[in-house]
């Protein structure tokens, strides 16, 4: 992993030092048409990569949590930072002189589909693989597999999907990139699965709580949800009683602040995305563990979405808390702002939604007003999709 970040810094042309490089000039380079770029296969894209834990003390204590398993905000900060690399052997681009730094900038759109085996180990190695499966015009979607070889045999510990979209030099506009052509049944079953998952995708954010009515069955379960909190004794709206094992939704919520310094910043000196997947990862942790007061588990995340990048020397705020539960099961969201110190304006860079379960049944989350009530329905929509998809199993495209 090393040594593709210092790879990924050649390509870009990036010295290492904590400075603006002037980048414009390679915008010439760039094709107009993606007709100008040569078709690439998943394998022009493939690659692997190992983080040596079982030979390096150093990297094993990074890892390491303190129940002794592996840090999740580690691996996603590497597999963000690997997907880049597999997206960059993807590009192909004529048009750019050998002795001449790439004219591309590729940003991190969304993750999602990540399901979490419980297993694994911080003192084995851990084998990253990818390749780009699917293509549109100006965006692309990355695959990544992460395993461990334990027992003679490799155990996935995950599988993601990373989409990008790649910028031209000054991160202004959208640009061409290579179209992605089959080769063998394997990799045209891989483009239907991708495929499929784009319209998913597409179809979720057309039936997003934000663009349409909740359906008669989340209406009805808003209000049975509403009259549990009545209180009997005085029948009257406004008068609120909490239920017996239940917790307001605004009660579980926790809030951390970070100044971003330059030692993580990306190729294009804003916030590493791999470091915002971290730091969100490990508050929705704290807030998962204060609520069932137990040790829990990472069991998927549901989806990171990358609305605006976070500049270096800004401050970011992250609130967590946790909007649907079920059992042992807890939906919990966290919202990233940016926010200037001299302006002060304030501006959501990202969410997260994790799964996390614990041993036990934990109490009940209630949301208390109109938005918490469809933060509470869009919570419970992702742990439909979270069980749905357990049932259904991951189909094996690997």
């Amino acid at each position: 992993m090393q040594d593709i970040k210092l790879k990924l810094s050649k390509i870009m042309g990036i010295s290492g030092k904590y400075e603006n490089e002037e980048r414009g000039w390679l915008i010439e380079y760039l094709p107009k048409e993606q007709n100008e770029l040569p078709p690439r296969s998943m394998n022009d894209s493939f690659d692997r990569a190992i983080v040596p834990l079982s030979t390096n003390l150093t990297l094993q204590n990074k890892y390491t949590t303190t129940f002794k398993s592996l840090r999740i905000g580690r691996l996603l900060e590497d597999m963000d930072l690997f997907a880049v690399w597999i997206v960059m052997k993807h590009i192909c681009n004529p048009m750019q002189p050998p002795d001449v730094p790439t004219p591309y900038v590729v940003v991190t759109l969304l993750v999602d589909d990540v399901v979490i085996n419980a297993n694994r180990f911080p003192d084995k190695d851990l084998i990253l693989s990818g390749q780009v499966t699917h293509v549109g015009k100006t965006s692309l979607e990355v695959t990544l597999w992460l395993e461990q070889f334990n027992d003679d045999k490799f155990e996935r510990i995950t599988r993601a999907h990373f989409v990008f979209v790649a910028r031209d030099p000054t991160n202004t506009s959208s640009v061409m990139v290579n179209n992605l052509v089959p080769v063998g049944e394997r990799e045209k079953n891989l483009m239907i699965l991708s495929a499929k998952k784009n319209e998913d995708r597409k179809m979720a954010r057309q039936n997003s709580i934000l663009n349409k009515m909740p359906t008669p069955e989340e209406q009805s379960l808003i209000y049975d949800t509403f009259m549990k909190t009545v209180d009997r004794k005085e029948a009257i709206i406004g008068n609120k009683v909490l239920p017996e094992n239940s917790v307001w939704m605004d009660d579980t919520m926790l809030e951390t602040n970070i100044l971003c310094h330059p030692e993580d910043r990306n190729l294009h000196n804003t916030v590493f995305g791999g470091y915002l997947m971290r730091v969100a990862t490990e508050l929705a942790f704290l807030v998962a563990s204060a609520h069932s007061k137990t040790r829990v588990t990472l069991q998927a995340i549901n989806s990171i979405t990358f609305r605006k990048p976070v500049p270096i020397g800004s401050k970011l705020k992250l609130n967590g808390k946790i909007c649907y539960t079920s059992g042992r099961v807890m939906i919990v969201e966290i919202i990233a702002k940016v926010e200037e110190l001299e302006s002060k304006r304030s501006l959501t860079s990202n969410s997260f939604y994790h799964v996390y379960v614990a041993p036990n049944d934990v109490d009940t989350v209630l949301p208390q007003n109109y938005h918490d009530s469809m933060l509470y329905i869009d919570g419970r929509r992702r742990y439909l999709d979270f069980v749905n998809h357990l049932v259904k199993g991951q189909p094996e495209n690997n």
